[in-house]
């Protein structure tokens, strides 16, 4: 039987950020997490390294913010050697990477919820990890995106991440009430 969640290896990735195989005891919210992503409670917003997921269960509506780290350049060098002139990376395309000591699986640099839980892994993040597997496992490139930024160029990867915040430093004062285009 071929598991809903992380049924190739670029899922399976995800799914570990949401079972990780170091946790001594299962997590006791991740079937109620995997019920929800399931039954269609997660819709997702990818852009570039952010993740927006809107959870629905029952009568509650919660918002979680998941944020990938990016891929080291090194990483993204031998991933574009391996695919060629591929758009979508397969199994074989993990492997090869493994086997070469690099590692391609996503990690998760930061994630927050708006419920009441205030714990990293609550039920909605959960929930938005196992929806993301799902669409990864459908369409491996999302992965790539994710990691690598909005466009994967080789610019956005030789100059690393933007930042999270800017410094209010580096505003202007003067424009702050201009309107742009």
């Amino acid at each position: 039987m071929t598991p809903q969640f992380g049924f190739t290896t670029w899922g399976a990735d995800i799914v570990r950020l949401a079972e990780p195989v170091t946790a001594s005891t299962p997590n006791t919210s991740a079937p109620r997490a995997r019920s929800i992503a399931r039954n269609g409670g997660v819709t997702l917003e990818i852009d570039g390294r952010q993740i927006t997921a809107r959870i629905h269960r029952g009568g509650e509506a919660s918002i979680a913010h998941l944020e990938i780290a990016a891929m080291e350049p090194p990483v993204m060098a031998a991933l574009r050697e391996e695919l060629g002139s591929r758009t979508e990376p397969d199994d074989a395309v993990h492997a090869a990477l493994r086997a070469r000591g690099l590692r391609p699986a996503a990690t998760l640099e930061a994630a927050d919820c708006s419920c009441r839980a205030r714990t990293t892994m609550c039920v909605h993040v959960l929930a938005a990890l196992y929806a993301l597997a799902e669409r990864v496992d459908h369409s491996p490139s999302t992965v790539l995106g994710m990691q690598a930024g909005v466009d994967g160029s080789d610019d956005a990867a030789a100059n690393g991440p933007p930042p999270r915040w800017t410094p209010i430093a580096a505003l202007d004062v003067r424009d702050y009430f201009t309107v742009r285009d």
